[in-house]
């Protein structure tokens, strides 16, 4: 359950809400939803359902519960890259991913030498 506040951030993120978007629809203030998504707060099970029901969530796979995979282990730079890398319209994604690739692709023939 570390990692409910990312889940809801990036599940809200691509619902493309904002903060202030969902706490019109949800009546959820602003710092309790930050909360929630900087891991500082967990929500009451109500509220974890208002936002599960917006989102499109499982409960059983925000709480890994059954036979859903466990969400994986990120590091600072993991989160860091992911979010600069959702700040990025659609082209410049893919733009990067290719990018990124090459070098990953240069840096290996380069190790193998």
């Amino acid at each position: 359950m570390t990692y409910i506040g990312f889940i809801l951030k990036n599940a809200r993120e691509n619902k493309n809400l904002t903060q202030q978007k969902v706490m019109e629809l949800t009546g959820i203030n602003r710092k309790s939803l930050s909360g929630y998504e900087n891991n500082v707060a967990e929500p009451d099970l109500s509220t974890f359902t208002v936002l599960l029901a917006l989102y499109g969530l499982s409960a059983d796979a925000v709480l890994e519960i059954g036979t859903a995979k466990p969400a994986p282990s990120l590091t600072r730079y993991d989160r860091q890259l992911l979010t600069l890398f959702k700040s990025l319209d659609e082209a410049h994604q893919k733009e990067l991913l290719i990018q990124v690739s090459a070098l990953v692709k240069y840096l290996q023939k380069k190790e193998t030498k």
